[in-house]
């Protein structure tokens, strides 16, 4: 438990001030590109890629044509560009603030190109990678597929109209919303969807600090009390809203929303206090 109480208390001294806040983007950026670019997460984002194409195409949830919202589209557009390698969407890219990294997305391109070649991916979607490692920036990429680059600093989707979406994304995005706001943004999700519009995420409803302690239970942070976990434990540049599965059931179901499919993973609290 010491590497995670040195974590809480590292990312607690980050969250100070707008200064301190700058240096620890400025510092996850340039240490976190040289991860990016070596795609030592190649797999993973594979793997989630490969499954929000196959939930889409279970429940007819997305078509040629139609409107999409990634939210919290990170550093690479990485999710709704899987997507687009399949379908003709137009895409919409939401974020907080500007972190897009064009060699990391080419890094990763060009290995995915590799592996849509080994495994006999279709035609359509090995064209367009191409055309994907063909752009030499941002701008042109946007033109190529038709996206829509969009900075909101509160992350809402108030600025949106209604029915303006046929489909909304994230990936381990909504468990970074701080908690007062997810009511407000479940029903906006809702509000900008057109009738019938599916929203796919997933949410990682574990305990971020411990992706820097292996000895810590993935659910370490149920064992603080609200006062206890706001004073050393919660901080603003790795915000975690503790939010659980049922939690967010309420949520989507409260806006409207109805649960047409769930996977979801456990965890051993018996150890917990």
């Amino acid at each position: 438990m010491l590497r995670y109480a040195m974590a809480a208390a590292a990312l607690k001294a980050f969250s100070l001030n707008p200064l301190s806040k700058n240096l620890y983007r400025r510092i996850g950026n340039v240490v976190g590109q040289r991860n990016r670019i070596a795609v030592n997460d190649f797999d993973v984002r594979v793997a989630r890629g490969d499954l929000l194409v196959e939930l889409c195409r279970k429940h007819q949830a997305v078509k040629d044509g139609d409107r999409v919202l990634e939210i919290g589209t990170g550093w690479m557009h990485w999710y709704s560009l899987y997507l687009r390698l399949f379908y003709d969407l137009r895409l919409t890219t939401l974020d907080i603030w500007d972190n897009r990294q064009l060699q990391a997305l080419q890094a990763a391109a060009e290995k995915l190109f590799e592996h849509f070649e080994k495994s006999r991916t279709d035609e359509k979607a090995r064209e367009n990678l191409r055309k994907v490692l063909d752009c030499k920036s941002f701008e042109e990429l946007y033109a190529t597929f038709g996206i829509d680059y969009v900075i909101e600093p509160d992350g809402l989707l108030t600025g949106f109209d209604d029915r303006r979406f046929d489909f909304i994304t994230s990936f381990h995005v909504l468990e970074h919303v701080p908690a007062q706001h997810i009511d407000q943004l479940a029903r906006d999700m809702y509000r900008t969807l057109t009738p019938g519009g599916y929203t796919i995420h997933q949410i990682g409803i574990d305990d971020h600090l411990t992706h820097y302690d292996d000895n810590a239970s993935p659910k370490q942070y149920l064992e603080y009390s609200d006062r206890i976990w706001r004073t050393f434990f919660e901080n603003e540049v790795q915000y975690v809203n503790r939010w659980q599965t049922s939690d967010w059931l309420k949520a989507f179901e409260a806006a409207g929303f109805e649960l047409v499919d769930k996977i979801s993973k456990g965890a051993d609290i018996s150890d917990l206090k």
